[in-house]
C-alpha cells in the first residue's frame, strides 16, 4: 500500500515504497516533478492514486496465502482500517484466527506524516507486544513475501518522482511513475532503491508495482486488482487482492480480502496497543 498524499496537500501517498540516487529522465517525460504539454506530473498521479485509497473506515476478512512451489501456508483473520482526521494517515489491525500458530497474533499500524510510523506485533504465545523500528519497515510481514513497508503508505515527499511512457494494462492504459528516495536513510529502511508503478489512468488506481534492489534489480512485482467501490465516499475504492512474486526461489503471497464493509465508521479504541491482547 503505497501513500501518497492528497492533492489538496497533505504529505502522504499508497501502495507503495520506494529509492536509488538517480533520476533518470527521458524525452517527453516529466522533469523535477512538473507537467509538461498539459498532463499532470508523477507527483500529482502518485498523489491522486494515495488520495482514491484513502477510504475512511473499513474492515474485511483476509486470507494470507504464502507459496513455494506446491507447498502453501495459509492464515486468514480480520483487517480493519481507520482514517484518521487529518484525512492522510490511516490506523491498521491485522488480527490473525487461523492456523493454530498464529491464532491470536496481531499487528497494528499507526501511520504519521509528521514523523515516524508506528508498529507494533501481539505474540499470544508471550502474552506480549513488540514494537517494530521503522529502520525494520523492509522485513518479512508474517513470514510472507510482503514487507510491512508495501503494506503502508510512504510520504510522497520523501521521494522522487518521474514519468515513464504510458502502457496497457490489461483492457485499460496505465501512468508509469518512477519513485526514487530522496535520501539513503530511506531507502535503507524501506530496501528499495527504487519502485515502479502503473496506475490506471481512468481511475487512478494502482495494479502493478515493480521493486528494485540496490543495484538496480527487480527483485518482486505486486499484482493489485478487485478494486471495489467504498460506500458513499465517490472515486474511493478498496483492492481486495494484491499477490507478491519474488523474483528468486519460486515463492509468491496472496493477500486476499472479502466481504468489505465500508459504510460504518469503526470505534478508535480497536486501534489502542494496550489492548492488542484483548
Amino acid at each position: 500500500m503505497i501513500r501518497i498524499p492528497s492533492v489538496a496537500g497533505a504529505h502522504r501517498p499508497l501502495a507503495a515504497c520506494l529509492a536509488a540516487t538517480l533520476v533518470f529522465v527521458t524525452a517527453g517525460l516529466v522533469r523535477d516533478g512538473h507537467a509538461q504539454s498539459g498532463k499532470p506530473s508523477a507527483q500529482q498521479i502518485f498523489e491522486r492514486s494515495a488520495t482514491a485509497e484513502k477510504v475512511a473506515d473499513w474492515r474485511a476478512a483476509s486470507t494470507l496465502e504464502i507459496r513455494t512451489g506446491d507447498r502453501a501456508r495459509v492464515r486468514s483473520g480480520i483487517v480493519y482500517n481507520k482514517l484518521q482526521g487529518n484525512g492522510v494517515d490511516s490506523h491498521r489491525l491485522f488480527r490473525f484466527q487461523t492456523p493454530a500458530d498464529v491464532a491470536g497474533t496481531a499487528v497494528l499500524v499507526h501511520e504519521n506524516a509528521v514523523s515516524q510510523d508506528d508498529l507494533w506485533i501481539y505474540f499470544p504465545s508471550m502474552a506480549k507486544t513488540r514494537r517494530i523500528l521503522a529502520s525494520n519497515k523492509k522485513d518479512s510481514f508474517m513470514g510472507s513475501d510482503f514487507a510491512y513497508a508495501d503494506l503502508m503508505a510512504q510520504d510522497s515527499q520523501d521521494f522522487n518522482h518521474s514519468l515513464l511512457p504510458e502502457e496497457a494494462c490489461g483492457d485499460a492504459r496505465c501512468h508509469v511513475v518512477q519513485s526514487v528516495p530522496r535520501d539513503a536513510k530511506t531507502a535503507a529502511s524501506l530496501g528499495y532503491s527504487k519502485v515502479v508503478a502503473s496506475i490506471r489512468t481512468r481511475d487512478f488506481a494502482t495494479v502493478l508495482v515493480r521493486y528494485f534492489d540496490k543495484n538496480g534489480v527487480e527483485f518482486k512485482r505486486q499484482t493489485i486488482s478487485g478494486h471495489v467501490p467504498a460506500a458513499g465516499q465517490p472515486g474511493k475504492f478498496v483492492a481486495t487482492r494484491r499477490e507478491m512474486v519474488s523474483s528468486k526461489g519460486g515463492r509468491r503471497s496472496v493477500l486476499t480480502l472479502r466481504d468489505v464493509e465500508s459504510a460504518r465508521p469503526l470505534q478508535s479504541d480497536l486501534f489502542i496497543e494496550s489492548r492488542l491482547g484483548q
